[in-house]
């Protein structure tokens, strides 16, 4: 039984990798495409062999850290954001942690609200100007829209009664949930990509303003890892929404897994549709949205809704 865990649990991670490897093709291909140009088209048949071949590249270059750097630290961020990624996984049913441990939300909770501190860690450790006006813009801003995000997933606890991804898939309740309150799911969406630092709310790393962020000093394999575990982050969030807002009860069919996965790709085109869409938003005004319009709207919308279930 353990054996079998472990090896389920090794093909998620491998399945991870290669979705991560291939999401980035696609990203490349769907922003050359909005732009009128032709993307990657040169490596294999239409760029297929691309992302190997930048995996390639990346892991065999000669890592080089800044001289001043904490390096012990310096070296541990990528393995920690790498970790987090791959634990933040294990809400999957198939895996070693789901469904027999029942409080997945909770944990996929406390994965995303970790991993805002590989930003800080990143930024404090490179010993560089521009990582560290990333770090800290990281740590104030997932101090804005963590509590959104939190609430949101409480309240998808509480309206469905369970704690488990497993059991509300299941169930099939939130089949109706993301249009019966599309303004709610629209906020989710908003929130994980300010979650996963994407545009337009990728204000850590704003390549026009701190060059490449919090991760301006990593190079090679270093830079290799953060970048896995960043789109492996946004491939979660993407199944996340999916779990929580647009899922019906025949997931584990044939035919239900596969249109759960085209529900996940959907969700992850809207990501680079966005960053192919609208212009970063300035600091403060990402502040200004997140403590004076999401969560003012999302505690008015859930207060709503138990008025509405109590009476």
């Amino acid at each position: 039984m353990n054996s079998c865990l472990f090896f389920t649990t090794l093909l998620i991670y491998l399945g991870v990798l290669l979705s991560v490897a291939y999401f980035t093709l696609m990203e490349r291909k769907c922003l050359s495409s909005l732009g009128i140009r032709l993307g990657p088209d040169k490596i294999s048949f239409g760029g297929f062999g691309q992302p190997i071949s930048d995996g390639m590249k990346l892991f065999t270059k000669e890592f080089v850290p800044p001289s001043n750097s904490a390096k012990i630290v310096f070296f541990l961020v990528p393995c920690v954001s790498l970790l987090l990624c791959f634990l933040g996984w294990q809400i999957f049913p198939c895996s070693s942690v789901s469904p027999s441990m029942g409080n997945d939300i909770l944990f996929f909770l406390v994965v995303s609200s970790v991993n805002a501190h590989v930003a800080i860690m990143s930024g404090w450790s490179s010993s560089s100007k521009y990582a560290s006006v990333g770090g800290v813009r990281g740590f104030a801003q997932v101090i804005s829209y963590e509590i959104c995000l939190s609430i949101t997933l409480v309240a998808v606890m509480f309206f469905s009664g369970s704690m488990s991804f497993f059991v509300l898939s299941d169930s099939g309740w939130s089949a109706w949930w993301g249009f019966y309150c599309m303004p709610v799911a629209a906020l989710w969406v908003t929130i994980c990509l300010a979650e996963a630092n994407r545009a337009p709310f990728d204000l850590v790393e704003a390549e026009s303003e701190l060059v490449s962020g919090f991760n301006t000093e990593f190079s090679a394999g270093s830079f290799a890892g953060l970048f896995i575990a960043e789109y492996g982050m946004i491939l979660l969030m993407c199944l996340v929404t999916v779990w929580s807002f647009f899922q019906n009860s025949c997931v584990w069919t044939v035919l239900g897994s596969v249109w759960m996965f085209t529900k996940v790709v959907i969700f992850a085109y809207f990501f680079v549709w966005t960053r192919a869409s609208f212009p970063r938003f300035r600091y403060d005004q990402l502040m200004m949205a997140a403590w004076k319009s999401l969560l003012p709207f999302v505690l008015g919308v859930y207060c709503l809704f138990f008025f509405i279930l109590k009476f």
